[in-house]
This record gives C-alpha cells, sequence and structure tokens, in this order.
C-alpha cells in the first residue's frame, strides 16, 4: 500500500496538470457516462411495462350526488381522502420492472355541461369497493352511480371547425411542503359558530352560467407516492428555521473513492483542501422569527404530519366559436384558484402549457398545446407538468361537496333519499328470471298456489262488493275468461271453511265486512246523508 501511494505521489509530481486531466478523462471519464446510459435504458424499460400495465387496467366512472338537505362537512371529505391511502401497496422488485406496476390513482372531477354541474370520481375496478366504502362511511344518504365517460362530447383535434379550447395546468409557486390555504381557514371567525365561507361555491356558480354548447370540466387527479420522502425536506427546513444545523454529509466521491481527491486537490492547489470551519447553530434563532415566520413554521409542520398525495390540477374549455369567451373564462378561473393561495404558497396557470395567442409563435404552438391538453385530460394522464406533493385537508379544499346551508341553484341535486335493500333479501341466482320466493304458498291460505297456477295468464277484474240478496251469493267472483274455469262460490267459500264463524278467503274476494256491519241492513246510501245503520 506505501509502494503505491509513492507511486502515485511520484505521477502527481512528475506529470503536467492537463496531462493528468486528459488521463483522467481517458481511464475514468467513461464511467459516468455509462452510468447514465444504463440510467437512460432503466426508464425506458420502466416506461414501457407501465404502459403495459396501463392498457390492462379496469375503470369505473362514478357519478356521486348528495341530497340538498344532507348534513355533512369537509372534514368529512379530508377523511375520505385519508381512507383512499388503503390503496397503497408494497410494489415488489419483479412487479416493478417486470409487470409495470405503479401505484393507485384516482380522479376527481366536477364538470359542467352547459350550465349542469355534476361530480364524478374515476377510479381502477379493484378499488371501486374501497371509493364506495369510505364516501358512504361519511355520506350515508349519497347515490354512487356508474355511468359511461362523457369524454366525447368535446373534440379532440384542433383547431376545430366548429369548437375552439382554452385549458391549462396549475402549479405549486413555491415548494410543496408550503401549504396552501386550506378549508378551516375560510371559516369566519367574526360569525357565531366559525361560520364556513365555502371557496367551492364561486367556482360552482360560474359552472352553472355555461351555457348550452359551452362545456367548463376540472380534473384532479392524485396517486400515492412509493414513501413520504417529501417530508424529509419539510423535517430539515424546519430545523434551519429553528437555527439547528445538520452536519454536512460527504459526498459521493468522498466516500467512494476516500482521500484520493483531497490528495489530488493538495498537489494541485499545494494548499490543503476543504479544511473549512462549519457553521455553528444560533441557538437564538427562533426568538428572532417575526410572527409570518412563525405562522409558516406552524402551518408548514401541521402539513408536514398529514398524507401527502402527488396530484395534478387541469381544466378545459371548450365551447362552440360563437358563444367562446376566452377572456371571460380566464379572469373567472385565476380568481377562483387565487384565493387558496395562503400567503405561503398559490396554485397558478402554467405558462408552458396554457393555450395562448398573444404572440404569434404562441399562435403557432397553440394548436399543438390544445390537442395534449384534451388528450391528457381524456386519459386522465399524469403528463404534462411535474405533480407536486398536496395533503388530504388540501385536497378537500380544492373538492368537497357544499354544505346544507349553501343554496346554489346550478347543482344537480337528489331529490329523493334512497336506501340499501334488506340485508337478509339477498340475491337471486343467475339463472332465475324472478325473486327466489316468488312461487312460495302462503302459509295462511290454502291453495294460494293453485289459484296462481290457474291464473298465471289471467289478470282479474276488481269485484264491485253491493248489497246481496237471498238468491245470491255474498261474496262472487266475476271471471271474464274461457279457458279459465269458473269457481263457484262454494268452490270459493264453503269447500275451505276452517269454521261456520271463520271462513278463510282466497285470492281475487272481496275484503270482509267489519264486525257489526251488515249490508242486508243497510239503506240505499244516498250522496248527501251517510247510512242510520252504519256503526260509530
Amino acid at each position: 500500500m506505501l509502494a503505491i501511494w509513492e507511486l502515485f505521489q511520484n505521477y502527481i509530481n512528475t506529470t503536467p496538470p492537463d496531462v493528468v486531466a486528459t488521463d483522467i478523462v481517458l481511464y475514468i471519464g467513461w464511467f459516468p457516462v455509462f452510468c447514465i446510459l444504463v440510467w437512460g435504458f432503466t426508464q425506458v424499460w420502466i416506461d414501457i411495462k407501465q404502459g403495459q400495465y396501463w392498457d390492462n387496467l379496469k375503470w369505473d366512472l362514478l357519478t356521486v350526488t348528495i341530497p340538498a338537505d344532507a348534513i355533512h362537512s369537509v372534514k368529512g371529505i379530508e377523511n375520505f381522502f385519508n381512507n383512499l391511502s388503503g390503496s397503497k401497496s408494497a410494489i415488489t422488485w419483479k412487479e416493478k420492472w417486470l409487470d409495470g406496476k405503479f401505484q393507485a390513482y384516482f380522479s376527481f372531477e366536477i364538470i359542467s355541461n352547459g350550465g349542469q354541474v355534476q361530480y364524478y370520481i374515476r377510479t381502477i375496478k379493484k378499488y371501486r369497493d374501497l371509493v364506495e366504502a369510505a364516501l358512504y362511511a361519511q355520506y350515508p344518504d349519497a347515490q354512487i352511480i356508474e355511468v359511461e365517460d362523457y369524454i366525447n362530447l368535446i373534440p379532440d383535434d384542433y383547431p376545430n371547425e366548429e369548437y375552439e379550447c382554452f385549458g391549462s395546468e396549475l402549479s405549486l409557486s413555491k415548494k410543496e411542503h408550503f401549504p396552501i390555504k386550506r378549508y378551516v381557514d375560510f371559516e369566519h371567525a367574526g360569525e357565531k359558530d366559525l361560520r364556513f365561507k365555502d371557496p367551492l361555491l364561486p367556482m360552482l356558480e360560474m359552472l352553472g352560467k355555461m351555457k348550452p354548447g359551452e362545456f367548463y370540466w376540472i380534473q384532479m387527479l392524485i396517486i400515492g407516492p412509493d414513501s413520504q420522502d417529501w417530508k424529509k425536506d419539510a423535517i430539515k427546513w424546519m430545523k434551519k428555521q429553528y437555527g439547528i444545523e445538520e452536519p454536512k454529509k460527504k459526498g459521493i466521491i468522498d466516500e467512494s473513492v476516500g482521500w484520493i481527491p483531497g490528495a489530488f486537490a493538495e498537489q494541485l492547489l499545494g494548499r490543503p483542501f476543504g479544511a473549512s470551519e462549519e457553521k455553528k447553530a444560533d441557538d437564538f434563532r427562533m426568538w428572532k422569527m417575526t410572527p409570518d415566520e412563525q405562522d409558516t413554521l406552524k402551518a408548514v409542520g401541521q402539513k408536514q404530519k398529514e398524507i401527502g398525495w402527488y396530484s395534478k390540477i387541469r381544466f378545459v374549455y371548450v365551447a362552440k366559436k360563437e358563444l367562446f369567451r376566452k377572456g371571460t373564462i380566464a379572469s373567472m378561473t385565476k380568481g377562483i384558484f387565487l384565493q387558496y393561495d395562503s400567503g405561503m404558497n398559490k396554485l397558478s396557470l402554467t405558462e408552458n402549457v396554457t393555450t395562448k395567442d398573444d404572440y404569434f409563435f404562441q399562435a403557432w404552438q397553440m394548436p399543438g398545446k390544445q390537442k395534449k391538453l384534451v388528450d391528457r385530460y381524456k386519459n386522465r394522464l399524469f403528463g404534462g407538468t411535474t405533480p407536486y406533493i398536496l395533503t388530504a385537508s388540501e385536497l378537500a379544499t380544492l373538492w368537497h361537496f357544499p354544505g346544507p346551508d349553501a343554496r346554489t341553484p346550478v347543482l344537480t341535486s337528489l331529490g329523493a333519499r334512497m336506501a340499501e335493500a334488506p340485508r337478509e333479501l339477498g340475491y337471486a341466482p343467475n339463472e332465475l328470471s324472478i325473486l327466489p320466493n316468488f312461487e312460495r304458498s302462503a302459509t295462511d291460505v290454502e291453495g294460494s298456489s293453485t289459484m296462481r297456477e290457474k291464473t298465471a295468464d289471467y289478470i282479474p277484474e276488481s269485484p264491485t262488493p253491493h248489497a246481496p240478496t237471498q238468491e245470491q251469493d255474498p261474496y262472487p267472483v266475476e271471471v271474464k275468461s274461457d279457458s279459465l274455469p269458473v269457481m263457484t262460490p262454494a268452490e270459493t267459500f264453503v269447500e275451505n271453511k276452517q269454521s261456520d264463524d271463520m271462513p278463510v278467503f282466497r285470492p281475487g274476494m272481496p275484503a270482509p265486512l267489519p264486525p257489526g256491519l251488515d249490508l242486508s241492513d243497510l239503506e240505499k246510501i244516498s250522496n248527501s246523508e251517510p247510512p242510520e245503520s252504519l256503526p260509530v
């Protein structure tokens, strides 16, 4: 080892610096290039396998409707998003590299088709039960129905002869560990019980202003990260604000090659390399913080405690050319999302994705941007801008159902409540076309199954009760059919008597009279006065 070190020192002392640099490139420089190529090939492989995995997925599109008088809060939707974290799975090496599996993700959409506003959830069929159970747990009166996809209502290619398109994707202005304004920040402290000023109502009102031929769609995609490593940046930033300086870690070269980089620097520069003093921690940093810095520190600490989702928000506005109003929609959209500005972070339109034509070079690019934006929306793709972390409380602020006190007339509301069938009802076998208990005979009526067989293809008319005479049977049954045998009163009444006082009636017979009422004693009933013999 000592001999190798002496040879190395002799090489450094006797070789010009330019020759040393050339030798490094020739003998070592190929290694970083090789690593980059290997990394690139692995990424291409993963993209191909994930594309195959994507093509085999089965999806369900669910529309969700909440009764107008249902009692709920945004906290319920926050719990709903937390429950969806159960879809996260530990992906093995085989599943990632050979099957292309990735974490499940969901699409939450609020759309307006000509002023009709509706909520949608798109989920992988495998997780449909999870979505419904989590939503019913918070909204027992919700109506969740699987529907056909609505994406074919707008064209795919632009420029289009009939329609015009405007849209964009939203990005965070700062790092993702800084939160946007959450629903708890919209509670008005000046009113009793901290009344919630719903930030979603302006959006719903705008969607309700759409005319027939206008389509305004908002989409929020979420996918669970493989790990919650984003919290490390938040904790590191918080420690820095508190004046806690973490020791600087050695770089990858120092850890892998050891003393060689330092030795090179010492020989070439002629002085010790990297011998700078470590920065001392400021023990009084937290006492020097301003109120705004304290609020930011508290908000970041609150966000890093929650479950994070990789998120992407995009919107598409498509309308017939004679109805297209880009300026109005752009201004309203900016105003809607700027209200989530917390002073620490905000959502804003992404410049390189927005379909603008203010300058000639933007006009050249706009048809391609329109086509890509619509394609990404229809396929619910994460392409485009880089996804960012939003927590359950932030997602609930952006996508929730208005409260019962929000009298918004544009929502497609549910007029009647629906309830599940009794648990003991069960399911009919697939080979049966009728309910399993339909053919069961009544236990307290003899011969009811026989009567059903005789009248299977016959719908009798309701008999008209009238005062009997001595020649008439008190319970006549009128049957108007040549194929059905006529049953006499004796067959209907006398034959199946259990006793003289307690007869057994067959289906189709008139209801028995109340005790004490005898039709033979009744006078002719007039329209003006009740009969005198009617019991009280």
